[in-house]
């Protein structure tokens, strides 16, 4: 009786969460925590043309767990500009809930239209505290374009049960809709089905972008000015951007 309880008001509170999901504006992707397993570039694997499996079927403990799709592209903050050559940092949980040093992680860039995908297993929940909440499954981003704050979150999966205010994790986003992705499921050519996620991106200027466009905008306005006051704007901007690079990278 009591776990039929607690399965009913998991689903109520799940329900909460989505029902408050409205479509998105434009806005950058909201962040979300590093968390304990992240490992730097030396320690992951490249995933390219010849291998876009992040975790699957190559380990012999994976090979009977069918293969997802996720896909994105990579947009600039107007939502409109897609971003080429962008760093993707993944890294997940195994169907089980374990992470893995040498597997279930690795790095890809977008290609020239901002796109980028990879193959990998439904992530499966972990409990990270004492008691009957588990985090939600849930695959880690970090994203890294040339200027563009650097942007780490977590890509979770619509009709998960612990999302929002179920997750273990009460600092986690798990509750933001950007964050949480559609599961479908899609027929190749061959009858063959497999299911897929679409996971856009949506990363904010840096600082120093941002006041290049301040000045570029000055620039156009001063046309006509004496060239001296088109010269004193030019090495305020130089001396911004120095100073930008120097303390706030």
């Amino acid at each position: 009786m009591i776990g039929l309880l607690r399965i009913c008001v998991l689903l109520v509170l799940f329900s909460v969460v989505h029902s408050t999901c409205k479509p998105q504006q434009c806005q950058p992707t909201d962040p979300d925590v590093l968390g304990p397993y992240y490992i730097n570039l030396k320690g992951q694997k490249a995933l390219n043309d010849t291998n876009m499996t992040l975790c699957g079927p190559a380990l012999s403990q994976f090979r009977h767990l069918p293969l997802m799709k996720v896909k994105g592209h990579i947009y600039d903050e107007d939502c409109a500009t897609r971003l080429s050559n962008t760093l993707i940092e993944v890294w997940q949980a195994d169907n089980a809930g374990v992470y893995h040093w040498q597997t279930c992680r690795g790095y890809m860039k977008s290609d020239r239209h901002g796109y980028y995908e990879f193959w990998t297993i439904h992530p499966g929940w972990y409990t990270i505290a004492q008691g009957s909440y588990y985090r939600p499954a849930h695959i880690h981003f970090k994203v890294t374009a040339n200027g563009h704050d650097i942007l780490v979150t977590q890509m979770y999966f619509g009709g998960d049960v612990y999302l929002g205010l179920n997750d273990s994790c009460q600092v986690c986003s798990s509750d933001k809709c950007d964050l949480i992705t559609t599961v479908v499921t899609v027929n190749t050519a061959t009858n063959k089905q497999h299911n897929e996620v679409n996971f856009d991106v949506i990363l904010k200027r840096d600082i120093v972008t941002r006041v290049a466009q301040v000045f570029d905008q000055d620039n156009e306005e001063m046309e006509g000015f004496p060239v001296g006051r088109q010269k004193r704007a030019a090495m305020d901007y130089a001396n911004y951007r120095s100073y930008f690079k120097r303390d706030h990278n």
